[in-house]
């Protein structure tokens, strides 16, 4: 085991601290689910809109994916720059219209938003179960990243760092909710956007700049300074990941807690300003410096091409970087980690408790008991996620990518239909969701040629929900309420 970095445990030490803050100074904002689930709609613009980026990006990327663009090169950054692009849609098209419904409806979560779109508890229901089964290898993902980095920065056993990450994320969900996520990644987005940006600087300079940075790249191997062939299945891996981690991202039931929950429109732009620079500058920042680690790696006698791709950022940070700005690394990767983890165990644990614990086991929960049971639910997902993290069974890009393009898959197709469909019922989201399902795991286990499995998914999801709303039977009460124009 590596010497253990008492500066490091410092650093540690002081964020859990400040993050109890943050817990304790939102625990009087939250009295009941709706401060707990979607802060009663009264969170502001730029506030989310950091919020928003710093739940889309996570140590996935800063340690995962930086670590397969040491392998890839700099191909990878084309998946960096459909992010903003991904982002802009959301917040100018999607984003006003669904808050106008999230409000009107009053959902505090994403399946409740489905039941009450279309009346049928069985359909929210049954998607609250795909949420909490599928969106937990994403959360197991984020926490291996965050492991991972731990253990290699700080000298600690791997399990010790993905314990620590559990503890540091429940230590301000427990009490806060929505308001301590969002302040608390307010936070985290402005810290993790200096810090790749710091990196991917200073990690140009250790070879002399852009020109010869890239020039060293080359000199391996020029397909790292190269886009892949067409067809090829690095090519495959490219364009496959840039659609689901840019695109696949509208319909992450974490995403639109974010954006679905802004408190008036003249917020939602200013979301959008921010969260669009953030998803710009952040990944395509991350993707420099992972690169570039591939040449200052073998300086030191290390070949990127062989490492496990979940080290090679750690261990880039760990000899190449001096202490201080590997220390300085620590905390963005803290920050990007617990920023995403809180989201995805704040979201499960509300849809558990609203969309199947309440309407199938306990109708007559009241609210009080639901706010505990939220509460409850966080410390043991939390928890839960961390133990699967300890013995990892596939790499942090394989984990996220699943997760996404199945959770997309099977969603993309119900939330439009929701959102733009006056004939959509329960039955053409119900399709939707069950062929996009269905069409993203057959093509993950037997895919009939090299394209990646969320291009079939979505596209069967969209193509049925829109295809069965021919015959749907809405309810005309509800689409009334939902399309009567604005004033």
């Amino acid at each position: 085991m590596a010497e253990i970095n008492m500066v490091s445990i410092g650093i540690i030490v002081v964020y859990m601290a400040i993050l109890g803050a943050i817990g304790w100074f939102s625990r009087n904002k939250v009295k009941c689910t709706a401060d707990w689930c979607v802060g009663s709609f009264r969170i502001g613009g730029i506030v989310m809109g950091v919020a928003f980026f710093a739940t889309y990006f996570s140590a996935v990327i800063m340690v995962g994916f930086a670590g397969l663009s040491a392998k890839l090169g700099l191909s990878t950054l084309v998946i960096g720059l459909w992010h903003p692009v991904a982002t802009l849609l959301v917040f100018a098209i999607i984003a006003p219209v669904l808050s106008k419904m999230f409000k009107e409806l009053n959902a505090m979560t994403y399946s409740e938003f489905f039941t009450l779109r279309f009346k049928n508890q069985a359909f929210g229901t049954l998607s609250s179960l795909v949420i909490a089964i599928f969106i937990f290898p994403y959360t197991i993902s984020a926490i291996i990243a965050m492991g991972s980095a731990l253990s290699a920065l700080v000298g600690t056993p791997f399990w010790i760092g993905v314990i620590a990450s559990g503890v540091i994320v429940a230590i301000y969900i427990f009490t806060g909710g929505l308001f301590s996520a969002t302040l608390a990644e307010f936070v985290q987005g402005t810290v993790m956007v200096f810090v790749v940006i710091g990196v991917a600087l200073f990690s140009y300079s250790m070879l002399g700049g852009y020109l010869p940075a890239h020039q060293a790249l080359a000199d391996i191997n020029i397909s790292l300074v190269s886009f892949p062939a067409f067809g090829s299945s690095t090519w495959v891996t490219i364009i496959g990941l840039t659609a689901v981690m840019s695109f696949g991202f509208i319909a992450q039931p974490q995403a639109v807690l974010r954006y679905a929950t802004i408190c008036n429109k003249l917020n939602i732009k200013k979301a959008m300003i921010i969260a669009v620079l953030g998803t710009l500058i952040f990944p395509l920042a991350a993707y420099s410096y992972g690169a570039i680690s591939n040449p200052i790696l073998r300086s030191f006698g290390y070949n990127p091409a062989t490492m496990i791709q979940d080290m090679i950022i750690p261990t880039f940070v760990n000899v190449a970087l001096p202490q201080w700005l590997g220390a300085v690394f620590l905390v963005g990767m803290l920050c990007a980690a617990t920023s995403t983890i809180d989201a995805l165990v704040h979201m499960t644990a509300g849809t558990v408790t609203k969309d199947i614990v309440k309407p199938v086991f306990r109708k007559e929960m009241t609210d009080k008991g639901q706010l505990r049971l939220m509460q409850v639910l966080s410390l043991v997902f939390a928890i839960g996620a961390c133990v699967f993290a300890i013995y990892p069974q596939a790499t942090i890009v394989q984990l996220a990518s699943y997760a996404w393009t199945v959770i997309a898959s099977a969603f993309f197709g119900p939330l439009l239909v929701a959102v733009y469909s006056k004939r959509a019922d329960w039955k053409s989201a119900l399709g939707g969701l069950i062929v996009g399902f269905a069409v993203a795991q057959l093509w993950y286990l037997y895919p009939p040629i090299p394209l990646h499995a969320f291009f079939p998914g979505v596209g069967a999801s969209v193509l049925v929900s829109f295809a069965l709303c021919r015959f749907g039977k809405p309810p005309q009460d509800m689409v009334e309420r939902l399309f009567k124009p604005s004033k």
